[in-house]
């Protein structure tokens, strides 16, 4: 079956107007999917941080933690950001807002409203 030629045109413009838009949303996602990654990233690093703060664990075992969960997730590409001061700064404050079994946070932690706007802002 043939189409008439402004048909094809037609469908050759819906075509490029899909890539396009597939190409955007690409875009637009990468860094809603960076900025998920970065807060997951602050969230094993402050889980394993707040061990060392309250259990007891060292800083070998909180860093071994950090490194199998990067490596479970597949974030070895992203791991690097944790050593930029941003992360440094969001781990800090995301640690400190925990509660003292490390499981939740403490809402009445001076440090949590920050945390919690440090987070949102990555």
């Amino acid at each position: 079956m043939a189409f008439p030629r402004s048909t094809v045109q037609i469908l050759a413009g819906a075509s490029s107007a899909l890539a396009l838009l597939a190409c955007s949303i690409g875009e637009l996602v990468q860094p809603v999917q960076a900025s998920e990654t970065r807060q997951a990233l602050v969230g094993l690093a402050a889980y394993a941080e707040c061990k060392v703060l309250n259990s007891g664990y060292s800083r070998a075992r909180a860093q071994a933690i950090v490194q199998s969960g990067i490596k479970t997730n597949g974030w070895q590409q992203q791991a690097e950001w944790l050593k930029s001061p941003q992360a440094i700064r969001v781990v800090a404050l995301t640690s400190e807002a925990m509660n003292q079994t490390c499981d939740d946070f403490d809402q009445n932690s001076p440090d949590f409203i920050p945390a919690m706007k440090a987070l949102d802002a990555l």
